[in-house]
């Protein structure tokens, strides 16, 4: 039984790494961000939430597209870009952010904090929604 149970631990964890990799090639899109923290909003999902970004640079001025499953964990719209994932480290308003989407990573520099973390496809049903219901891009 042990055996049968730790093969189906294996194969389930390999699975869902093969799922993730496989949505998460959207991501190469060669889209780069670099922008200043104006808002946070943290839902009471697992600290989730929308990091709202003043553009510094970016090499696309809109970005908005649409996917059968989840959503991209970022929009740009000139100026103002958003971006969804996990936010457990402090953040601070006036940090500055450089998201890289082929890597799928985002860099943050601010008073208190210099680290890095993961983006990935949004399918979360509850992330989803809580995006929906608190972006500016209406």
């Amino acid at each position: 039984m042990f055996i049968v149970f730790v093969g189906m631990v294996m194969y389930l964890k390999k699975t869902g790494t093969e799922e993730y990799v496989e949505k998460n090639k959207v991501l190469k899109n060669g889209v780069v961000l670099e922008g200043t923290i104006t808002d946070i909003k943290i839902s009471r999902n697992h600290s989730f939430g929308i990091l709202t970004l003043s553009v510094n640079n970016s090499n696309v001025k809109d970005f908005s597209k649409k996917l059968k499953e989840g959503i991209y964990p970022y929009r740009i719209k000139d100026k103002q870009a958003e971006i969804y994932l996990p936010i457990f480290a402090e953040r601070q308003i006036g940090d500055s952010v450089k998201l890289i989407s082929d890597k799928e990573i985002i860099y943050y520099k601010g008073v208190k904090t210099k680290d890095e973390g993961e983006v990935y496809v949004i399918t979360n049903s509850t992330d989803i929604n809580f995006v929906k219901e608190n972006t500016i891009f209406k």
